[in-house]
């Protein structure tokens, strides 16, 4: 079999043909670099026992830039728009519109909406938290409240034959 693995620095466990660049949910996996190699038809192979020991977050495999990675506007701001440095929590800043001033970075804008966009993904685990929430507090006030005040006492048999 050919293999770009160099039998020197791999000398057992080898795996081949393997699928290493792949997403799981929000999670984006990678081939780990000091495991993996690439041969000539695209195709990676690994020297390990596990897959595990072939991937890493591709997160971790982002180098820095030597440049920035956006342009930044070096005109002034004009007085006429918003000047938005901060967005709230649940809120990622757009960079297209940013500008500088004193040495300040803003986002320069006649609407918030055009500097701030929503984080959809933080809104629905704290809008979905809150709601689980007040499903288990609906839940406990329907079991001990609602549902123990429906019970019946029947009499037993030994009052009424007492004649």
């Amino acid at each position: 079999m050919i293999t770009c693995l160099d039998p020197n620095t791999c000398p057992n466990d080898k795996m081949y043909n393997v699928v290493c660049n792949f997403s799981i949910g929000i999670n984006h996996y990678a081939c780990n670099p000091q495991t993996t190699c690439m041969h000539a038809d695209g195709k990676y192979d690994c020297c390990a026992k596990h897959i595990v020991n072939c991937i890493v977050e591709a997160s971790s495999l982002r180098v820095p830039t030597i440049q920035p990675s956006r342009i930044i506007s070096e005109t002034n701001c004009n007085q006429t728009c918003n000047k938005i440095d901060k967005c709230y929590w649940y809120e990622n800043m757009r960079t297209e519109k940013m500008c500088v001033e004193n040495n300040k970075e803003y986002c320069c804008c006649k609407n918030r909406a055009e500097c701030c966009s929503t984080n959809q993904t933080d809104a629905f685990i704290v809008f979905g938290s809150i709601a689980g929430f007040i499903m288990v507090i609906l839940a406990y006030y329907w079991f001990y409240y609602v549902n123990k005040q429906h019970h019946k006492i029947v009499p037993t048999n030994d009052n009424v034959s007492r004649v």
